[in-house]
């Protein structure tokens, strides 16, 4: 299969590029933040004193940055195990321009700006889109997995299918080989480049834990938005952590839908409405979309600030050529 290259620029233009790139990020996310409705913050306030909101939007906020840092490090697992290391900082800067990204309208804007940083930080096509077929499996068979808490008490008997993603899961656990396969036949039927090296039995199972470990955090920034807004403490618990990671999962599998936007909330508001009357759960779907966006795009800017400080300094403390003069 043809090696992909992208062209080389000249540094004016990928300055351009760059430049470009970041401020349309940044107007897509402006955008994006201000179709999100704020309205909910004031109804949750309305609710609960100004100190207990507080603590529980806190709260919400932290769970929802901790858990996407853990979904990182499932991505950075599989990365590392299908080729050469690289520096920290360079795996964080590709990550989060990618995920950033995703914030522009279309997908190809997107796949090109994470396809160039890659191919610039040492990552060969291949060898990103092996990883991204490898993690999005990870990611929708350990969420609908994860999603058997809430589907179980949202769908009665209707949630067996959820169960044949545990079942994969479990065989992936025991047989590892079988995700490298999957992703390759997914790559092939997509006429795609897969990476030269197979992810190992044990970068295949860390990457199921850490990604597991992230649904499970994620999820719990639900609960205390859900209890802000009268849902029993104890019911709710597993009921949320279910109910997000299901609602994101479906919303994941419907690609043409941006983000999953209205699909995550309507899976969210049935899921929460065995707790909570049908307007409350609604209320919650959407403060759980404003207070992801809001954790994405602190930690996305915030990571990418850290790597490209990081990135500069390990140039500038590289040994430079020596280059000798003739006496």
């Amino acid at each position: 299969m043809r090696r992909i290259r992208l062209p080389r620029l000249p540094r004016p233009v990928v300055r351009a590029l760059v430049a470009a790139f970041v401020l349309a990020v940044l107007a897509a996310i402006a955008w994006s933040m201000s179709r999100l409705d704020w309205s909910v913050v004031g109804v949750l306030f309305s609710r609960n004193d100004a100190g207990r909101i507080a603590l529980l939007l806190g709260g919400s906020l932290l769970a929802s940055t901790a858990g996407l840092s853990f979904g990182f490090l499932a991505w950075r697992v599989v990365l590392l195990e299908l080729g050469p290391a690289i520096s920290g900082p360079r795996v964080v800067r590709i990550f989060f321009v990618g995920f950033l990204s995703k914030y522009l309208p279309g997908r190809v804007p997107g796949m090109l700006a994470t396809a160039k940083v890659a191919t610039v930080n040492g990552i060969t096509f291949g060898r990103l889109m092996t990883t991204a077929a490898l993690v999005m499996s990870l990611v929708l068979l350990s969420g609908f997995t994860i999603g058997l808490l809430a589907g179980v008490q949202v769908l009665g008997a209707r949630a067996a299918w959820l169960a044949g993603a545990a079942v994969l899961v479990v065989a992936v656990l025991v047989r590892p080989q079988l995700v490298n396969r999957g992703a390759a036949l997914l790559l092939r039927l997509l006429r795609r480049p897969a990476a030269a090296k197979a992810a190992s039995v044990r970068g295949v199972r860390l990457a199921v834990a850490w990604q597991s470990l992230s649904w499970v955090v994620t999820g719990l920034h639900l609960w205390p938005l859900a209890v802000a807004m009268g849902a029993p403490a104890s019911r709710s618990l597993l009921l949320c952590v279910g109910a997000f990671t299901l609602a994101t999962s479906v919303g994941i599998a419907a690609v043409f839908i941006p983000d999953g936007i209205g699909v995550r909330e309507a899976v969210l508001t049935a899921a929460l409405s065995v707790v909570l009357p049908a307007p409350a759960a609604a209320v919650v779907a959407l403060a759980s979309r404003l207070v992801s966006t809001v954790s994405e795009v602190l930690l996305g800017a915030v990571a990418l600030g850290v790597a490209e400080y990081l990135v500069r300094r390990e140039r500038a403390e590289a040994p430079q050529p020596v280059t000798g003069r003739k006496v």
